[in-house]
């Protein structure tokens, strides 16, 4: 790891969405570096020992400030998210009702806490849209679904309240994570799952292009933006650094698995407004949080696969 999770040893710690992806691996750290979690979640699964969980939804207010109070965390992760990444309409309002007030909510009551020294919210790179490749900061955001919008307008969110309240939040824009674990809602471990059960995988062409982050890199970097002095107010971008074709990528994991004959290329459509290329620019986050990936494409590929092989 690029950070020592012991620098939040015995510190009071509140992630939402503790029991998502990044989430479970994120407390998994935190409490392995001493830190005391509480967890704030919709339930429906369990938050792993040395975590206590708070059961409720982001969207209610009440709920969301006595969970605060109550905790009074030193440090606030914010993973919760509504994550449908459609171009419809319809998904604009619940996207926006826990994405942009359900984070309001917790904003505020976090504004008014003594105690937090920092607040790390995570954001995503599909917020930089149709810019062209590698997305930088300073670009203007181009969200291209109900998702990207509300995690763009949440960012801005951040902005002004660390300007107006001094809110000590920092946004990491991670590109694509993925890892062991993972739900099969994601692409690669749909593919990797499919590819192990000896079942045809229909996708696109696969000639866009995308980042892939192995999660316990994002980790660190989150680990980071919660310790490191003179952070709060910034965005800052989380990638692998190898771009890949999710064309050549299918390869390699056919190649990997040993079952090239069951993809299926060109059998699906692209989803309306497609971003064709996709990655990120890590400079600033090499400068201020001295965070660079560690583990490369072929490695995180391989132990990815090792874990699904071992569900078997």
């Amino acid at each position: 790891m690029n950070t020592n999770p012991r620098d939040l040893n015995g510190a009071k710690v509140l992630v939402t969405g503790g029991t998502g992806f990044i989430g479970r691996h994120l407390i998994a750290a935190l409490t392995a570096g001493g830190a005391r979690v509480a967890v704030l979640s919709r339930g429906g699964a369990s938050v792993q020992a040395g975590a206590l969980q708070h059961i409720g939804d982001l969207k209610d207010a009440a709920f969301v400030g006595k969970t605060v109070r109550e905790t009074a965390p030193d440090v606030i992760f914010h993973l919760a998210t509504f994550k449908q990444r459609s171009a419809r309409i319809e998904d604009f309002m619940p996207a926006m009702e826990t994405n942009v007030l359900g984070s309001l909510y917790l904003l505020a009551a976090a504004a008014r806490l003594q105690t937090l020294s920092a607040m790390v919210v995570v954001g995503t790179a599909e917020e930089y849209g149709s810019n062209p490749v590698p997305f930088r900061e300073s670009m203007r955001e181009f969200p291209v679904s109900a998702y990207s919008y509300s995690k763009q307008s949440l960012t801005h969110l951040c902005e002004v309240l660390h300007h107006l309240h001094g809110l000590p939040a920092v946004v990491l824009r991670p590109t694509i994570a993925y890892g062991p674990g993972q739900s099969t809602d994601m692409f690669l471990p749909a593919l990797i799952q499919s590819l192990l059960g000896d079942t045809p995988f229909p996708m696109t062409a696969g000639e866009q292009t995308r980042d892939f982050v192995f999660v316990s890199d994002v980790v660190d970097a989150m680990l980071l933006a919660a310790t490191r002095a003179g952070v709060a107010g910034q965005i800052l971008n989380i990638g692998g650094g190898q771009p890949v074709t999710i064309a050549a990528l299918a390869h390699k994991v056919a190649a990997m698995t040993g079952k090239p004959g069951l993809l299926q290329l060109g059998k699906l459509p692209y989803r309306q407004g497609e971003v064709m290329a996709y990655s990120v620019d890590t400079a600033k986050a090499r400068s201020m949080l001295g965070w660079a990936p560690r583990i490369t494409l072929e490695r995180g590929l391989t132990e990815t696969i090792a874990h699904y092989r071992n569900l078997k």
